[in-house]
């Protein structure tokens, strides 16, 4: 066994051997791969005391800082070693990770294909490349680099993980699924590999596969937040609550950091809804978004920005914009219909409807897409921003802004030409007026629930955190942003002459013929049988991108329809708020 300190034949601050700066290396990268980053930290400093340009230690010292998040100290310290060994292309990745964990994205670039010419048989330079291509929105690069570190080390997990996430990032879980099958053929019984099968698995709604899976990884793992989380997931799909929650309860959930723990108050907070107790339910719920807010506050997501951007554009049409717009005629030849909008607050409902509308054979439901945001980018671009800069828009810039829409929705696999093609984002609710700026005939079809049970649901949905999301970590936050985008619709439907049809969550759960045919009329299309196979048509689908993906391959229930009754005592600060919404939408 290595000491974890100099050996004792070494007075303290003597210079060390180089036996025993070895030795020393050895321990301090034991401790950095156990995570003891101030043991390592301690060694290398004494390393460094006797050989002050020692590259290993030098490299070791820059891995300290960076996994200690600060990489400026980390990039300081990997430019010494590589001064040192500028051969070494395994330092010279760690030196673009320090470059790019400081945003020099371009510099970190340029290191990676220095590390590429120094050794391009080395698969940590496309693992780590790969990860940087990512985050910049360049996938299909990143996808190569991927495959490529599996070419160079097949029998490494780093390819196969990245690449499974990748799939996650696009949605496309048979491919996820298909990454992880060979992370396995190569790495079998690969713990992670086993929760990762089990989760696409999963999110494919195919329980029966995922179940032996993750039984299997949480039997490896049985305290790792990604084994527990999917057992509980699946487990709990099953119907299997009480299971969930006596498993779960016995989870030391705080000593998991943020992300973990929040994955487990999750999972054991819709256990206890659906076991009827109300109270554990809430409380898990409100520990799950503590959590995620303490996420939140770490990078930095400042929920104000959204609030503000809904507040902005309320103030612009309440003072005038749109008044005055001219007369726009039909602007969507070459095209099966007008361009529709399934729009409304979140979880009222958009993701059952989305696949009940799809399963018609002359529909197409683009679904979580940010189509709408290529036309608003560029309004933001001209004077006056956005919204602004939509009131003084000649014809050649509406038909610009029209070919950007058409081709954003194209990328998405959009078939324009030979099917109704419905734009489902709920949030698109905001830039209604952009809607109808850039496209007059535009058809809107409004998903309404009751507002405290929207309100409720979204607190209770465990969504991943961005400026809007951050509002439903707490019920009141959630009520006043239901009031802000709900009343900017209001303002919407008196200043435009939208072309709308609003259907109900509770008719569509209640009857979905009947909620679904004033839709499809609305379109000018006939029913369909096939959308009474919906729950077929979701699972053959696969890629179903919302959080409700577990919810709309079940047949339709009546459960969540007022369960804000059950959660009526957690509801005061939002029933006053919603009370005009509630009047207004009829369930008064």
């Amino acid at each position: 066994m290595v000491s974890s300190s100099p050996p004792k034949s070494a007075p303290k601050g003597a210079p060390l051997s180089p036996d025993q700066i070895k030795a020393a290396l050895r321990e301090a990268a034991a401790q950095l791969d156990a995570g003891d980053l101030k043991g390592a930290g301690k060694l290398l400093n004494d390393i460094r005391r006797t050989a002050p340009n020692h590259p290993d230690a030098l490299h070791l010292s820059g891995l300290v800082a960076l996994r200690a998040q600060n990489p400026a100290l980390a990039e300081k310290f990997i430019r010494l070693a590589v001064a040192q060994a500028p051969s070494h292309a395994f330092m010279q990745v760690n030196l673009a990770n320090a470059l790019r964990r400081q945003g020099k994205i371009e510099e970190a670039l340029a290191t990676f294909a220095k590390a590429a010419s120094l050794d391009p048989a080395f698969p940590g330079i496309y693992l780590n490349r790969g990860i940087l291509l990512s985050e910049l929105g360049r996938e299909d690069e990143a996808r190569a680099d991927f495959e490529e570190a599996i070419k160079r080390a097949p029998a490494e997990p780093g390819g196969y993980a990245q690449l499974a996430q990748h799939h996650l990032r696009a949605g496309d879980f048979h491919a996820m699924a298909e990454a992880y099958k060979r992370g396995l053929e190569a790495l079998p019984g690969h713990a992670h590999f086993l929760a990762g099968l089990a989760t696409a698995y999963e999110r494919l709604s195919d329980l029966e596969a995922a179940k032996p899976l993750a039984d299997h990884a949480l039997a490896a793992m049985p305290h790792t937040p990604m084994a527990l989380k999917v057992w509980a997931s699946v487990t709990r799909r099953l119907g299997r609550f009480e299971e969930v929650k006596d498993r779960l309860e016995k989870v030391a959930i705080g000593k998991f950091p943020p992300h973990a723990a929040r994955l487990i108050h999750a999972e054991l907070a819709q256990a206890y809804d659906r076991l009827g107790d109300t109270q554990n339910a809430y409380s898990h719920f409100a520990r799950q978004n503590e959590m995620a807010k303490q996420q939140a506050a770490a990078q930095g997501i400042d929920k104000a920005s959204y609030m503000a951007q809904v507040t902005g554009l309320t103030e612009a049409f309440q003072t005038g914009l749109g008044k005055n717009w001219p007369e726009t005629g039909k602007v969507t030849e070459g095209h099966a219909n007008a361009p529709v909008f399934l729009v409304g607050f979140p979880r009222s409902g958009t993701t059952l409807l989305d696949q009940i509308l799809d399963a018609h054979p002359d529909v197409q439901v683009i679904e979580e897409r940010p189509a709408l945001l290529a036309v608003r980018d560029a309004v933001a671009e001209l004077p006056g921003g956005y919204p602004g800069g939509l009131e003084k828009l000649d014809e050649a810039g509406l038909q610009d802004l029209r070919a950007r829409y058409w081709a954003a929705l194209r990328q998405e696999g959009a078939e324009l030409e030979s099917k109704t093609v419905i734009n489902k984002l709920p949030l698109n609710i905001i830039h209604a007026g952009l809607i109808h700026r850039v496209f007059p005939e535009a058809k809107f079809i409004l998903a309404l629930r009751h507002p405290l049970d929207s309100v409720l649901s979204c607190f209770m949905q465990d969504f991943e955190v961005n400026a809007s999301m951050a509002h439903f970590l707490d019920i009141g936050d959630a009520a006043r942003l239901y009031e802000a985008v709900m009343g900017l619709w209001q303002l919407y439907e008196g200043r435009f002459a939208l072309d709308t049809v609003s259907i109900k969550y509770e008719e569509l759960i209640g009857d979905v013929e009947g909620a679904v045919r004033p839709v499809l009329a609305h379109l000018g299309l006939a029913w369909n049988p096939a959308q009474l196979e919906h729950v077929a048509h979701a699972k053959a689908r696969g890629t179903i991108r919302t959080p409700s993906y577990a919810q709309v391959t079940e047949p339709i229930y009546q459960r969540a329809a007022a369960r804000y009754e059950r959660y009526s005592t957690y509801l005061e600060p939002a029933e006053r708020r919603l009370a005009p919404f509630v009047a207004a939408f009829g369930y008064s």
